[in-house]
C-alpha cells in the first residue's frame, strides 16, 4: 500500500506542473488545480459544488489553521486533523449564485499552522440573472418608498490593527427623490457608516459599514453596534445591527501555539448562601505547547470575574476562574491567543 500511495503522489505532482509553478508560493499543499470555473449558470439554479484535491508535498505533517472565503455565498469544508507528508486531501466548496450576476470571482484563502505558506483558490462563474421584483431584491421596507436588502451584518473575527467592510444595498422605489443618513451610538468609534446622501427615483446605492480596530487592549473582544437609519431627515423604526470580534492577527505567526480548553462546557451557577446572586466556576486549561494569554474577558453588565485581562497560563497548566452575577443566565467570552479558537463563549446553567 505504501508503494501504491507513493506512486499516486508522484503522478499527481507530475500531472500538474503548470499549476504548481503558477501558485508561486512554496506551500506544502499541492493542488491538481487552483481554480474552478463553473461556466455559465443561472442565478436561481441553486448551490454549485466542487472539490479541490491536493497532497501534502512536504515530508512533515501539516494542519489547516483556518479557511477564509471572500464572500458569504461560499462555504468551505476541509480536513480538521493532521495531514501526513505525502497524504492526499480534499477541500470542498459550495457556491450559491443567488444575488449575484455577470462575471463573478470568489477567493478561498487557506491558512496553515506553524507559519507555513498557505494557498489561494479561485471560483469563477458567469451568472445569468433571474427576474426579480423590487420586493424580492430589497425585502426590507423603510419609509417613503425606500427599501434595503437587510438589517444586520456579522463580520465575525477581525484582527486587531486591521479593517473590514460590508455593505447593505438600498434603492429608492418611489417616484420622488429622498435623502438618507445614519445615527449611531458607537462609543468606541470602531464602526463607521457611509451612505449616499440622496437617491433619485429608482436610483440604487449602498450603506457601507466599516470596522477598523486600532492596536490596543480596547479592540479585543465582541463589539456590537446599532445604526439608526434616517430617511428624509426622520429616524426609521428600523436599525442595522452590526458586530465583530476583535482577535489577534495570526497571519504569519510561527512557533509553539497554545490550545484553550474550558471545563465544564456549561458553567453551573449556584445561588449564594445569603440568597444574593449566583456564582459559578470553570477550569481553563492550556493543552498546547505555547503560553496561553487571556487578552480580554468579555463580561455582560452586572457580571464580575476573578480572571483578569492579561492572565498567562503556561503550557500544560490550568487556572480556575469564578464568575458572579445577580442572575443565573448569561454568557461571557474569553479572547485568547489560541489560533484555532481565539474566542470562546462561556454559557451558564443554573441549579
Amino acid at each position: 500500500m505504501k508503494i501504491l500511495h507513493f506512486i499516486f503522489s508522484a503522478l499527481l505532482c507530475l500531472a500538474f506542473p503548470a499549476a504548481i509553478i503558477a501558485q508561486e508560493k512554496a506551500s506544502p499543499m499541492v493542488f491538481d488545480a487552483y481554480e474552478c470555473d463553473f461556466g455559465e449558470v443561472e442565478e436561481a439554479g441553486g448551490t454549485l459544488f466542487h472539490t479541490f484535491t491536493f497532497i501534502n508535498g512536504a515530508s512533515t505533517p501539516i494542519r489547516i489553521l483556518r479557511v477564509s472565503a471572500s464572500c458569504s455565498c461560499v462555504s468551505v469544508s476541509y480536513p480538521q486533523g493532521r495531514i501526513e507528508g505525502g497524504q492526499p486531501g480534499e477541500i470542498s466548496v459550495a457556491f450559491n449564485p443567488a444575488r449575484t450576476f455577470g462575471e463573478v470571482e470568489r477567493m478561498v484563502d487557506i491558512f496553515l499552522s506553524d507559519g507555513l505558506p498557505g494557498v489561494s483558490l479561485t471560483l469563477k462563474a458567469q451568472v445569468k440573472p433571474s427576474e426579480y421584483d423590487i420586493e424580492d431584491m430589497y425585502p426590507v421596507a423603510l419609509p417613503d418608498g425606500v427599501r434595503i436588502t437587510g438589517t444586520s451584518q456579522r463580520f465575525g473575527y477581525l484582527a486587531v490593527g486591521k479593517m473590514a467592510e460590508r455593505r447593505i444595498d438600498v434603492i429608492n422605489a418611489s417616484d420622488k427623490p429622498v435623502t438618507l443618513g445614519t445615527e449611531s451610538d458607537n462609543a468606541l468609534g470602531f464602526l463607521s457608516v457611509a451612505c449616499p446622501e440622496r437617491l433619485g427615483p429608482g436610483e440604487a446605492g449602498s450603506f457601507i459599514l466599516r470596522y477598523s480596530l486600532p492596536d490596543g487592549a480596547a479592540s479585543y473582544g465582541m463589539h456590537e453596534d446599532k445604526v439608526t437609519l434616517l430617511v428624509n431627515d426622520r429616524p426609521c423604526n428600523r436599525t442595522i445591527e452590526s458586530s465583530c470580534i476583535g482577535v489577534e492577527d495570526f497571519e504569519g505567526r510561527k512557533g509553539p501555539a497554545p490550545a484553550l480548553q474550558v471545563y465544564p462546557s456549561r458553567m453551573e451557577m449556584k445561588r449564594s448562601l445569603l440568597g444574593r446572586g449566583y456564582s459559578g466556576s470553570v477550569v481553563i486549561r492550556n493543552t498546547g505547547s505555547g503560553d496561553l494569554r487571556i487578552r480580554k474577558v468579555d463580561l455582560p453588565d452586572g457580571v464580575t470575574s476573578d480572571l483578569p485581562d492579561g492572565t498567562v497560563i503556561k503550557a500544560g497548566a490550568s487556572r480556575k476562574a469564578t464568575f458572579r452575577s445577580a442572575s443565573a443566565g448569561f454568557s461571557s467570552g474569553l479572547v485568547t491567543n489560541d489560533p484555532v479558537r481565539p474566542y470562546k463563549e462561556i454559557r451558564t446553567t443554573s441549579k
